[in-house]
């Protein structure tokens, strides 16, 4: 809109109300002025209409002000009365509102980084990680990335419940298995504490570490019927992971993993057993893997307004043998999930999950395999198809902004182990993360 303004004395200024409607032409402006004040307009405004109802605060007589009023250093260049084009004007008609209310129209699921709603360069409504279901279930690590210069901090307490043995899906007694051994374990409990952090240089590339204390008890009972209990715990294997991106559009999402594992957790865990005083315990019972491991993946995510899902294939490659003379099994996992967003602070989850786990190399020269299934390398191996339920809450601001906290329960579905093995019951993992 353009209009061309004179004035030989001081003016004052109308204020109107700008509200997007249908394509109205504008016939006429009248212009409240203390003097002579005309406007003549120029061409007419097809993308708005003007409600030419006058403020009240200029239709009071009491608040217009007298000329004798007005401010004598009113510059009344015409130049400067000109007004601006209408397009350089602020409505109530937000361009983003109208990319959105364009992509919808076509039923373009649109996938971003900070905050709900955030467009790309090409103006696509991007994924966004600032909701509960932005990042994955609890259980999941190194499911996102973050953007250039930005840090979170996460802790993760997870415990795993075994009870009872199992060969392939049979379940069996402790009877059963101590007719082929002297000794059984009976049921194990493990606590972890996962420490992580994660920084992004670049808005493609983020690194993640991660460091795990670990606690471990199991119980046993002996052909004698004996009954003993052995401990471990101590900080496992230091890992290392680079996550890079390599698609970031239609709200959706593609990265890279690649993790490195260090040796750090003992494999030389010892305790006292009917057998002897500080002994050697079974591989079940040991901190870390004893070797350098390559930790390979990739991740997808996707999302929609109220809901999200997502899936993770990663494997765990073993390089090399460990200073006991064994490798433990290579590991596969697959995993998907989705994501229900039920409110800006809230989220619940469903995840399946497939493991496969590979029976160890080498063996343990202090460890004898006829006395235990546990120091068996051949009964190390397995397949596991786990249901996961969970519930994420998150900060969308105030003090806490950016802040999550997760909880999953994991139940296993199918379990096929190379046994007798300890079978697992479930699982529980709890989790904060906190963005800067």
């Amino acid at each position: 809109m353009f209009l061309s303004c004179s004035a030989t004395t001081k003016a004052e200024v109308v204020e109107y109300a700008v509200t997007p409607k249908k394509s109205v032409p504008l016939q006429d402006l009248s212009v409240i002025t203390t003097t002579g004040f005309s406007a003549e307009v120029l061409e007419p405004i097809n993308a708005i209409a003007i409600d030419q109802t006058p403020v009240p605060e200029l239709n009071n007589p009491e608040l217009v002000a007298q000329p004798s009023q007005a401010t004598s250093n009113v510059d009344t260049n015409t130049e400067e009365l000109d007004w601006h084009p209408a397009s350089s004007t602020t409505l109530p008609i937000q361009q983003d509102e109208l990319d959105r209310q364009d992509a919808s129209a076509t039923g373009v699921f649109f996938l971003s980084d900070s905050d709900d709603g955030s467009l790309s360069s090409n103006g696509e409504l991007q994924w966004t990680s600032a909701r509960p279901d932005g990042h994955a279930p609890i259980s999941v690590m190194g499911e996102h990335t973050h953007q250039a210069g930005e840090f979170m901090f996460s802790y993760r307490y997870m415990l795993m419940r075994m009870d009872g043995n199992r060969d392939g899906t049979d379940d069996l007694s402790d009877q059963e298995v101590l007719q082929q051994f002297p000794v059984t374990p009976t049921n194990m409990d493990m606590e972890m504490h996962m420490f992580g952090g994660m920084y992004a240089p670049t808005d493609d590339l983020t690194l993640m570490v991660m460091i795990p204390y670990v606690l471990k008890e199991m119980d046993h009972v002996t052909r004698t019927g004996v009954n003993f209990t052995t401990n471990s715990e101590g900080f496992g294997d230091l890992q290392l992971t680079g996550l890079y991106n390599v698609l970031r559009q239609n709200r959706q999402r593609v990265h890279f993993n690649l993790g490195f594992s260090f040796p750090t957790g003992s494999i030389d865990e010892r305790d006292d057993t009917p057998a002897g005083n500080n002994l050697r315990l079974p591989y079940p019972m040991q901190i870390g893997s004893g070797t350098f491991d390559l930790k390979p993946g990739v991740t997808y995510l996707g999302q929609a307004d109220k809901f999200s899902w997502g899936a993770q294939a990663n494997t765990v490659l073993r390089l090399g043998e460990n200073s006991n003379d064994y490798r433990l099994g290579n590991q596969f996992n697959l995993t998907g999930w989705v994501a229900s967003k039920w409110v800006d602070w809230l989220s619940t989850s469903l995840r399946l999950d497939f493991k496969t786990l590979g029976n160890i190399s080498g063996a343990d020269p202090l460890l004898n395999p006829m006395m235990i299934p546990t120091a068996d390398p051949d009964r190390r191996g397995g397949e596991r198809l786990d249901l996961g339920l969970g519930l994420n809450l998150y900060a969308p601001s105030g003090a806490l902004k950016g802040t999550r906290l997760g909880v999953e329960f994991v139940l296993p579905m199918v379990q096929s182990l190379d046994g007798p093995q300890l079978e697992t019951d479930w699982q529980l993992t709890i989790g904060v993360q906190a963005s800067f």
